[in-house]
């Protein structure tokens, strides 16, 4: 029973989360890469 908790419900969540802070991480990365960018006139 407790298992079934955890595979239906617990585990979509973590994923969940894990690909939040991942989308953050990449996002916030990008935004950076651009800004050098910018400041080097590449861009």
């Amino acid at each position: 029973m407790r298992f079934e908790f955890f595979y239906i419900i617990l585990y979509p969540l973590m994923i969940a989360i894990l690909a939040v802070i991942l989308y953050f991480v990449i996002k916030l990365a990008v935004k950076n890469a651009i800004k050098e960018l910018k400041d080097e006139r590449y861009l």
